[in-house]
């Protein structure tokens, strides 16, 4: 029987457990109401309670594009706001809250700009259609996040793996732009770029670019991240790519040397039940090569390698981007005694967090799951902050 003589022991026992470090988990102070039963990486749950009240039920069947900046985004795609909010290590994301999204097969969503793009579901997500979130050299697209290439000849790529800079001396080719997967090296050469990031993608960030030869680099690929609330389901024919674009080709003169792809960026699903069915895909971008050929190939939305540019009689090819199982990017080649091929970009980062840790995948993603680039597990408890 507790008694009013027992208090004093009973204190004195909570006050030993607690020193030995038995004590209850704080409560996370962010947790709100926004009827999450999971703690969403990266995002404050008091950033999404704060735009409930103007989050909408959303069906997208219309082509349409987001653009994303630390100040000012914008998007046509969504009666719901975009916001500019900030991650737990205090850099930028944009933030849009639905009340339910579904994205109708065929549809294109493009995303670019100069942050992290993330999308929240009070409820279910269904994407059939196409997000658009890589870069391209064609285009001159950025996907959101993605690191551009640098504006200085023979320089090192932008972004935590930005890859090594070309010779602006000899016949050294510019490298590739490194996530999960390492750029590979520029002819002649052999630096590379670290590794960078982690398997759980927190922070959000995007792709790192090549390295510059004697024009620009292929920048890395585009960052996205989406939460529902219950179930996510990427469709089959649906797309998420957030590639790197390829490198641009050498000059016409001795020691104007190629440049390096970009790397892929990164894609983040967390719901309580994921599937897909379609494709996800974060490939690096192909390599520059000689002059006369058209620049290296911009990462593909599958699991092949981008192709890095031809060679030329004296000009060196570039090297194919990652992909699939084979997440480094390959190095760029000397041919002849001109100018070096730029190596290709490495694979970017893909999680998939599920409340069993588990999804339904019958679908394609690139990087292959057989790797530690694309990985799944649980969602974090709501104990814990973003």
């Amino acid at each position: 029987m507790l008694t009013r003589r027992s208090v004093p022991c009973l204190a004195l026992l909570v006050s030993l457990l607690s020193a030995c470090g038995a004590t209850t988990p704080a409560a996370n102070p962010d947790a709100g109401n926004a009827g999450f039963t999971f703690q969403p990486s990266n995002i404050n749950l008091s950033d999404i309670v704060a735009n409930q009240p103007m989050a909408a039920a959303e069906n997208v069947t219309m082509d349409c594009s987001i653009l994303t900046d630390p100040s000012g985004p914008s998007s046509d795609c969504f009666t719901s706001p975009i916001e500019v909010v900030h991650q737990f290590d205090g850099s930028s994301v944009n933030l849009i809250v639905v009340q339910s999204l579904s994205v109708a097969a065929g549809t294109k969503v493009t995303a670019s700009g100069k942050v992290p793009l993330v999308i929240v579901s009070l409820s279910d997500i269904t994407w059939a259609g196409q997000l658009l979130a890589n870069s391209s050299t064609s285009g001159d697209q950025i996907g959101p996040g993605g690191a551009v290439s640098g504006s200085t000849a023979d320089s090192v790529g932008l972004g935590l793996g930005g890859g090594p800079a070309a010779s602006s001396t000899a016949a050294i080719g510019a490298g590739g732009g490194s996530y999960c997967g390492k750029g590979g090296p520029g002819g002649g050469a052999t630096a590379v770029a670290p590794s960078c990031g982690n398997l759980a993608i927190r922070p959000l960030a995007g792709g790192s670019a090549g390295g510059a030869g004697a024009t620009n680099a292929g920048s890395g690929g585009g960052a996205v991240q989406l939460i529902a609330q219950s179930t996510l389901t990427i469709a089959a024919g649906g797309v998420i790519t957030v590639g790197g674009a390829g490198g641009d080709f050498g000059g016409v003169a001795s020691d104007q040397n190629s440049s390096g792809g970009g790397s892929g960026g990164a894609i983040l699903l967390e719901a309580l039940t994921v599937s897909v069915a379609g494709t996800l895909a974060a490939n690096g971008g192909g390599g520059g090569g000689d002059y006369n050929s058209p620049a290296g190939a911009d990462a593909t939305a599958d699991a092949n390698p981008a192709p890095g540019a031809a060679g030329g009689t004296e000009e060196g090819a570039g090297g194919a981007g990652g992909a699939g199982a084979t997440t480094d990017g390959t190095a760029g080649s000397v041919s002849g005694t001109l100018n070096a091929g730029g190596g290709g970009g490495g694979v970017g980062r893909i999680a998939i967090n599920s409340k069993s840790g588990s999804a339904t995948i019958t679908g394609t993603i690139s990087p292959a799951t057989s790797t530690l680039c694309a990985v799944q597990t649980t969602v974090r408890p709501l104990t814990e902050g973003p």
